[in-house]
């Protein structure tokens, strides 16, 4: 019974951040056992991976030697955050078989949130206080 509420859960959270997997694969649309599942969820987070890395190299090109080391710290404890928040999240699924799915699904989710934080610097209009460009 818990595993198919995990998995429940899992399909609900595919069907919310789901626009990342389905994007690039349409067979994410019919996926529907465990590795399946598993493989959308692992390529929905190599891509927004890869986006933060674009967006993270976009804006540290923009700021200055000392924004650049405080981007970089900010962005190593903020991995720190997302792994420990995704670590908390999914406490329920570990022993799981669908454990892996929900991490990568937790780190999509909370990466996805941090790029668009890190678009609202990158895209800051000059004289903006509230952004940390230096």
């Amino acid at each position: 019974m818990r595993i198919l509420i995990g998995l429940l859960a899992l399909l609900i959270a595919i069907g919310a951040a789901g626009s990342h997997a389905h994007a690039a694969d349409p067979n994410c649309d019919n996926a529907h056992d465990e590795a399946a599942i598993d493989r959308c969820m692992a390529s929905a987070r190599n891509r927004t991976d890869r986006e933060l890395n674009q967006v993270y190299q976009a804006l540290m090109a923009k700021v200055s030697d000392r924004g650049k080391r405080q981007l970089r710290d900010a962005e190593r404890a903020w991995i720190t955050y997302r792994d420990r928040q995704c670590a908390f999240d999914t406490a329920g699924s570990i022993g799981g078989s669908i454990h892996d799915a929900m991490v990568a699904n937790c780190h999509d989710r909370i990466t996805t949130a941090h790029i668009a934080e890190l678009k609202a610097q990158l895209n800051c209009r000059e004289g903006d206080l509230a952004c940390g460009r230096q």
